[in-house]
């Protein structure tokens, strides 16, 4: 365990490295330096979110150590937060994984023997509705330099349920079933998080496990919360879509898995499903101001009765004049190697919700899809990533 204290002249100490002296370097969180993606309230001195795949990119220079201080509004268990660092002409090493939580403020991101330059990518990694209350993020301090991050300039954007909210990711072995409550829960192992990596995207993903695109579904539902800064503001529209800088050059919308159940044996209920999700799109370009999204509709891979009404969608979309393209995820689970061969295990996650694996196909899936339509390419691993130091 690595015990944290502040020396008398304001320095941070660490016990397993000594006082760093006056030199430690503190950055507050809403500094330019910082790049961030995702929904978010971003101050000069703090950024406050809730929804999971909010990243922060932080670049630090000759570093032995990285702590961030961040609060949350949660009574005793926030949020879950991943960070990864560059290596070796990689981006993305796993570094640290942390609970935030009311009692412990400042936290160990990065550690290291020697002076280190390095990229570091801190995400949210569960989804709001297990009670992570609202994360703020105070500041960042280094014993190194802090230098600026260059913003992502490809945008995307994820509107989805439980699939897409990390729900019941990553399944122990072995493990007959596994409640989640957010500790099988992992963004950064999601087909988003690995798109977003793969295409050095700056993303943003609003999710909710159990919601449909149909409103008949009953409560509130992704119409609602796409219109929220916060999962808890819904069904108040409070995100400003022009001021908020973002617009998606992509959007993926992966719903329909809880819309199938209003929707089975139901006509009247399978047009609605096609007619809302095109008034979505519609709405999303007009809330942008940018009719030049493409939009990715998805089917698959928990259920494919509802696919006929996404292609649906699709070619009413595109016979409205909106752009968009379905990506087949129907065998994503059973393509998967941790997949039961007679189907009787759904995916590879918990509670027949696909899992790393799942995830893995859904990407694969999707990633020449998106490729093609919108001319990308992978993005080079940064310069951080060099083995270089100083």
């Amino acid at each position: 365990m690595v015990n944290l204290y502040w020396c008398a002249a304001g320095c941070f100490l660490v016990s397993v490295f000594g006082c760093t002296a006056a030199t430690e370097q503190i950055i507050d969180a809403g500094n330019a330096m910082i790049d961030w993606s995702g929904r978010i309230n971003r101050t000069n001195k703090s950024v406050s979110f809730d929804w999971l795949g909010v990243t922060a990119r932080i670049a630090v220079r000759n570093a032995k150590y990285v702590t961030a201080t961040i609060q949350t509004s949660a009574a005793s268990r926030g949020t879950r937060m991943r960070v990864f660092i560059s290596d070796q002409g990689f981006d993305l090493y796993p570094e640290a994984q942390f609970w935030v939580t009311p009692y412990i403020n400042t936290t160990m991101l990065f550690a290291s023997n020697a002076p280190k330059n390095t990229l570091l990518t801190m995400s949210n990694i569960v989804d709001p509705r297990y009670g992570t209350g609202i994360t703020t993020v105070v500041s960042f301090a280094t014993d190194g330099t802090f230098e600026v991050v260059s913003p992502q300039t490809r945008r995307m954007e994820f509107i989805g349920d439980s699939i897409t909210a990390a729900t019941n990711v990553v399944r122990p072995a072995g493990a007959p079933s596994c409640g989640d409550a957010g500790y099988q829960s992992d963004w950064t192992q999601t087909y988003s998080a690995y798109l977003c990596q793969h295409f050095g995207a700056s993303c943003s993903t609003v999710a909710v496990g159990g919601k449909c695109m149909l409103r008949e579904c009953g409560g509130l539902q992704m119409p609602d919360y796409f219109l929220s800064t916060m999962y808890r503001d819904a069904p108040t529209p409070t995100y400003s879509f022009a001021a908020s800088g973002f617009a998606p050059d992509a959007m993926v919308i992966d719903l329909g898995t809880n819309d199938e159940r209003v929707m089975r044996n139901s006509a009247t209920m399978s047009k609605r499903f096609t007619e809302e999700t095109i008034a979505f799109m519609k709405n999303a370009t007009t809330w942008y101001d940018k009719p030049d999204i493409e939009f990715f509709l998805t089917s698959g891979p928990m259920e494919n009765s509802t696919m006929n009404a996404t292609l649906a969608a699709v070619a009413g979309g595109v016979a409205a004049g909106l752009k968009v393209t379905w990506i087949d995820m129907r065998t994503a689970c059973v393509d998967a190697r941790l997949h039961a061969p007679d189907d009787s295990d759904g995916c590879d996650g918990c509670a027949m919700h696909p899992g790393i694996e799942g995830h893995r196909g859904m990407y694969e899936a999707a990633e020449p899809v998106i490729a093609k339509v919108m001319g990308w390419t992978p993005t080079p691993a940064s310069m951080y990533s060099r083995p270089t130091n100083a």
